[in-house]
């Protein structure tokens, strides 16, 4: 799934410049969370404490302005467990 999130950026990056606001607009459409095996989802509470919540709504949202690959692993250490980056419709 990494890979969808990874084309659909590289996607958003060649159809704009660099430094614009439609670049931004277009990586802020590409939006992901992270996931386990079992269906919990990463959450951030609301001082600022990532946690694991069953309920999909609860999720914390990334987009294609976040590094991806950065927020997996440091998440996955963070948490230990073993995490899935999802793309979203």
């Amino acid at each position: 799934m990494q890979n969808l999130v990874r084309r659909s950026i590289d996607r958003a990056v060649q159809g704009t410049r660099q430094r614009t606001a439609a670049r931004m607009r277009a990586l802020a459409s590409v939006r992901w969370v992270l996931a386990t095996d079992d269906g919990r989802f990463v959450s951030m509470n609301d001082r600022a404490v990532a946690e694991l919540t069953d309920h999909a709504g609860k999720a914390t949202v990334y987009d294609g302005r976040d590094n991806e690959q950065l927020k997996h692993r440091f998440m996955e250490a963070l948490l230990r467990v073993p995490l899935t980056v999802v793309l979203l419709d």
